[in-house]
């Protein structure tokens, strides 16, 4: 027999859990797939804004006190550094302090929410195939769920994005950065860590960064693909410049990640898209735990409006995307193209210049006090 849900959410991670605690906590029947079983490894800085820790308490109740106690938050910091491969480019201290975090541990977390909210959670049970018309759900080993609804949180190799027939694959492509990350102990770098720090300046379109993660760092990069990069070697460029102990590398990992891929369009007959899996990554920083928590929740508002009034969800969703998400997104991917372009022509002092002369505003920017779009307050909607 075919089980039927009120919803299908494919992928239990940031924006599928969102997505299942919304819906949920109205009554809604709700199934969460995931591949993996929970806590699962996940490459991510982890660091956590002003306004993903406000959407983390409206949504689930945590605090950056209650996620310290659980031993998630691993370091807090409101200053930061910018730099080149051989200079300090700026640095200083921002409104609110940057919460760094364990991914694994708060996804685990956050999904644990999901269960307490009523959803049913499935780990290991991989999701192959979608029909967005009929909300059928094809498994790896044979069997078949039904939604009336579809949501697509499974990341940016998203199984129901590939069933959407007018998406863009080769953008989606184009505009996928390439991302090598490790975590090493702290003591493996000369240099004490005490603040999140970005490296430009030795990509064409992207970054490297050092995040301190409580007796650990996390050590990353990364850059949209172009012919002539080989990630992994400029990877251990990188390592060799911050002087890291090679006995402290054990493996490096990649993964793909949205920067500048993100969808204007993201819902096909009863299916809907959100976080990597929709591309809504901000494309500057390459902040997604905000984009994910925050699409996931507006595509399960929609749904669950959908489902108490028999309309169709997706207008509601786009309404709310194009409202408060995409500015945000399309003003950072023009500020992005600007300084890349900026430090092409006239060296790393362009970004100098321009972090200095308007820090205080820059960071209310990245924290979402301020809006990618000429640094207007910004106002979320929740």
């Amino acid at each position: 027999m075919t089980e039927i849900f009120d919803t299908i959410i494919c992928g239990g991670s940031l924006a599928g859990s969102a997505a299942a605690v919304t819906l949920a906590r109205q009554g809604r029947s709700v199934l969460v797939l995931d591949k993996a079983e929970f806590p699962r490894t996940k490459l991510c800085g982890g660091l956590l804004t002003w306004k993903t820790v406000r959407l983390l308490d409206h949504l689930f109740g945590e605090t950056p006190q209650t996620l310290g106690e659980q031993g998630i938050v691993k370091y807090v910091s409101d200053r930061y550094a910018i730099r080149s491969l051989t200079s300090t480019l700026a640095e200083g201290t921002v409104s609110y302090p940057f919460h760094l975090t364990d991914r694994a541990e708060l996804d685990n977390r956050l999904l644990h929410h999901a269960r307490q909210a009523g959803a049913h959670v499935r780990e290991g049970e991989e999701a192959i195939r979608c029909n967005p018309e009929s909300g059928e759900v094809f498994l790896k080993d044979g069997r078949v769920v039904r939604g009336k609804y579809v949501i697509g949180a499974d990341g940016a190799h998203s199984t129901v994005r590939a069933s959407f027939p007018e998406v863009n694959l080769r953008a989606m492509r184009r505009f996928t950065a390439a991302t090598i990350e490790v975590k090493i102990p702290a003591a493996a770098l000369p240099e004490p860590v005490d603040r999140p720090i970005l490296y430009i300046g030795f990509l064409d379109a992207g970054y490297g960064w050092v995040f301190p993660n409580g007796d650990k760092l996390l050590v990353g990069i990364c850059g949209l693909r172009r012919k002539d990069t080989h990630f992994a070697k400029l990877f251990r460029t990188y390592l060799n410049v911050l002087r890291v102990d090679p006995a402290a590398l054990t493996h490096q990992r990649g993964h793909p990640l949205p920067y500048g891929s993100f969808l204007h369009d993201p819902v096909h007959a009863n299916a809907l898209l959100a976080g990597d899996a929709g591309g809504y990554v901000e494309p500057l920083f390459g902040e997604g735990i905000f984009y994910a928590l925050c699409t996931g929740m507006y595509a399960g508002r929609a749904v669950a409006h959908a489902l108490g009034n028999d309309t169709a969800p997706g207008p509601e969703y786009l309404r709310n995307l194009h409202r408060t998400i995409l500015p945000e997104l399309n003003g950072s991917n023009t500020l992005r193209w600007v300084l890349f372009r900026a430090m092409k022509l006239f060296g790393c002092g362009a970004i100098s210049r321009f972090v200095n002369l308007g820090a205080g505003p820059l960071g209310d920017m990245v924290h979402g006090k301020r809006s990618y779009h000429w640094l207007k307050r910004k106002d979320w909607g929740f």
